[in-house]
């Protein structure tokens, strides 16, 4: 147990790969949907944040989206599609690297806090 493990990559790598697209389109969609404002034009009874406040928010999103996108896509290339290291033979370090997941956390709370606050302003 303790040798180097052969290891049959198959389709796990692709399937990441779309995992992690998906992911991506889904935050794409939900910074678009930032911007979409109330269904009834003169409906004030649902408090709603400024559009500078959800342009900003649908930037940021994007902006997070497009970082995770470069990330996957660099990793993609540099690990032979994601099935080895060519300089050592081994499998790919994980993809949710820890600045990857803290960046995404932080910002997620962080578009959260502003979001609330923004719509606790607008009441």
């Amino acid at each position: 147990m303790s040798g180097p493990v052969d290891r049959d990559p198959g389709l796990q790598p692709e399937r990441t790969l779309l995992s992690w697209q998906r992911t991506l389109i889904l935050l794409v969609l939900v910074g678009i949907l930032f911007m979409r404002g109330s269904l009834v034009p003169e409906a004030t009874h649902i408090p709603e944040p400024s559009i500078a406040v959800r342009a900003t928010m649908m930037s940021m999103s994007l902006v997070l989206a497009g970082l995770l996108a470069l990330h996957v896509q660099r990793r993609w290339r540099r690990f032979s599609h994601g099935t080895h290291d060519p300089e050592t033979g081994l499998p790919p370090p994980n993809l949710a690297r820890p600045w990857a997941m803290v960046t995404v956390c932080a910002t997620v709370l962080v578009l959260s806090v502003v979001l609330v606050v923004a719509t606790v302003l607008a009441v």
